[in-house]
């Protein structure tokens, strides 16, 4: 799903010099803006065959722009730290792709050219043993954060455009998450396997029940094409470079994986990824913690909640959006958003009703947006027939009632124009805490599903995006008031711990950097690598607080991705701004 432009039409405003000030990084104007530069000029000669600095596809250097607005089945990174949590019992000699018969039961089958009795990297549905095991050993907090999208080429990319240095492999350095030192624990990083156990599913949202065709995509990972490790590609990679694009792959990708001798693998898409992270079950793409046969799975943060754990999501997209809900939600399908955000919220959902799922308590902490997304005369694709016209994401009567005002769990807290978005998530987080209630802010704006998305140079005014229809490309723009409206993903993650981290409370809480993921799906890079400095930003609240409340023997840390996408830099060091 492309999100840059949004599912939902976004006003081009004015960005008005005073916001860029207030919203720029650490109040710092950069003079610099070598990435905007370039993605201006790409966007508007995308269909120009070019050397570029860096494309997107299995095109090669020196072709159009992108022939790739989807997902790959790149490896994505980990970084973990915590003295109690062990990154190596999923990777390396421990790596379940080292055995065809560990395969076939994260697979449900041996996918065909997988099985490496030399690979390093893990499967992404094997992270929830490295949190339980942190847990048994006396972890009392767990964090996740999740930069959608992100696999090591964005990541290669910011960190150039912020450390102005050129790395070809490794873990890098100049973003926090590849710097932090942990006192007393030892920072660990490898990489894991995304791909779902099939591409597609026939679903009936209204009966929960699914379906797996017989042309759905397999997963998978080839090594002689996708290489060892995220910066080494395999031997067959020049051959089926479009291997990476799995179930999107082209005619001509086709054939060059088809001379190679091999078979394309789905790549994931976010629900399933984001779920099988917590649950272990690896099951179809769009599917949100249920099997392939459609029966609901329990995921981590489902058993630490029965054991008296607090939990809290947090995202710069809708609050019921795939990652998110794939946390704690339940459903056949990641569009029945409604359903989702009632599970997230400890309401009644078809879930319950139709295969016996258990009504949870909901998460203590609830954070999003989507406030503004409203449709009156239309169907929205996905939601079922318990769809109520109005909110996409959430009904008017379901916000009533999770209120505290009437009677609810919650302290709500919303966009409100003429209200600081930092400071009323920042009051309604003291508020929360000071009553014992849990939170829900609720945020966004008309025709903005998403916080304003911030660029390469840490404003808020992103380069254009390229346009399919050949048509000349648009930048977003934002109002001064938009921008003060919302509250920035740093400043959620501040108010989820007011109101998680009370004395002695064990907790385990989400925070989700989406925008690489719109950027990227946009061939934006501006977009992309300036999601991955929100992002970071938000680290740094949860580092400080570690550092200020616990300490690295008592929390855990993970920060990982759900799928990667296929973006290459010809020449990285065209990202430097001495090389303008």
């Amino acid at each position: 799903m492309i999100r840059l432009a949004p599912r939902h039409a976004r006003a081009a405003v004015v960005l008005s010099a005073a916001a860029l000030a207030a919203w720029s990084l650490h109040g710092k104007v950069h003079a610099e803006d070598r990435l905007k530069e370039l993605q201006t000029e790409y966007s508007n000669n995308a269909q120009e065959k070019l050397d570029r600095v860096y494309h997107f596809g299995s095109q090669g250097a020196g072709d159009v722009f992108s022939n790739h607005r989807s997902h790959s089945n790149r490896q994505v990174p980990i970084y973990v730290w915590g003295t109690k949590a062990d990154l190596g019992q999923i990777t390396g000699a421990n790596s379940s792709y080292r055995d065809p018969e560990k395969l076939r039961g994260i697979f449900g089958f041996v996918p065909e050219n997988t099985v490496n009795p030399e690979a390093e990297y893990g499967d992404q549905s094997e992270a929830r043993k490295v949190i339980e095991s942190a847990v048994a050993k006396g972890a009392k907090h767990i964090f996740i954060v999740w930069f959608d999208g992100m696999d090591w080429v964005p990541t290669q990319a910011a960190s150039i455009v912020k450390n102005q240095k050129v790395h070809a492999e490794g873990k890098g350095s100049g973003l926090i998450f590849q710097d932090y030192a942990a006192p007393g624990s030892n920072p660990q990083y490898g990489w894991l396997v995304t791909s779902p156990r099939y591409d597609k599913a026939d679903v009936n949202v209204d009966e929960q029940t699914v379906k797996i065709p017989e042309s759905s995509l397999k997963g998978g990972y080839d090594v002689a094409i996708a290489g060892p490790n995220p910066w080494t590609p395999g031997p067959l990679a020049s051959q089926a470079p479009g291997y990476l694009k799995g179930q999107s792959a082209s005619a001509r990708d086709k054939q060059g994986v088809e001379s190679a001798g091999r078979e394309l693998h789905a790549y994931t898409d976010s629900s399933q990824s984001a779920a099988e992270f917590v649950s272990g079950v690896k099951s179809y793409n769009n599917s949100v913690n249920v099997d392939v046969e459609g029966r609901p799975v329990a995921t981590v943060f489902h058993a630490l909640q029965e054991k008296g754990w607090r939990t809290g999501t947090v995202t710069n997209g809708p609050f019921p959006h795939a990652s998110p809900a794939g946390m704690y939600a339940q459903n056949v399908s990641r569009n029945d958003y409604q359903d989702l955000g009632r599970t997230m919220l400890g309401i009644p959902a078809v879930i319950n009703e139709k295969r016996g799922a258990p009504v949870r308590p909901g998460l203590d902490v609830v954070m999003g947006t989507g406030h503004g997304v409203k449709v009156e005369n239309r169907e929205v694709k996905g939601q079922g027939g318990n769809w109520v016209r109005g909110n996409v994401y959430i009904t008017d009567a379901d916000r009533e009632a999770v209120d505290v005002k009437n009677g609810g769990k919650y302290t709500v807290v919303t966009t409100e124009k003429g209200v600081n978005g930092g400071e009323a998530v920042k009051k309604a987080a003291a508020e929360a805490a000071a009553k014992g209630t849990r939170l829900f802010g609720f945020f966004g704006d008309t025709g903005m599903d998403d916080l304003p998305y911030r660029t390469a140079n840490g404003h808020y005014d992103p380069a254009p995006s390229p346009t399919s229809s050949g048509e000349k490309p648009k930048a977003i723009a934002y109002t001064r008031e938009q921008l003060d409206s919302q509250p920035t993903l740093a400043q959620m993650t501040d108010a989820a711990l007011t109101v998680l981290a009370r004395p002695d409370e064990k907790f385990i809480l989400f925070v989700e950097a989406g925008d690489v993921d719109h950027g990227l799906h946009a061939n934006n890079l501006d977009v992309a690598v300036g999601a991955v400095y929100a992002g970071e930003d938000a680290i740094k609240r949860i580092i400080d607080w570690v550092e200020t409340h616990s300490n690295w023997d008592d929390s855990a840390l993970l920060v990982s991705s759900d799928h990667g996408h296929y973006l290459v830099l010809d020449h990285p060091e065209g990202l430097l701004n001495s090389s303008k």
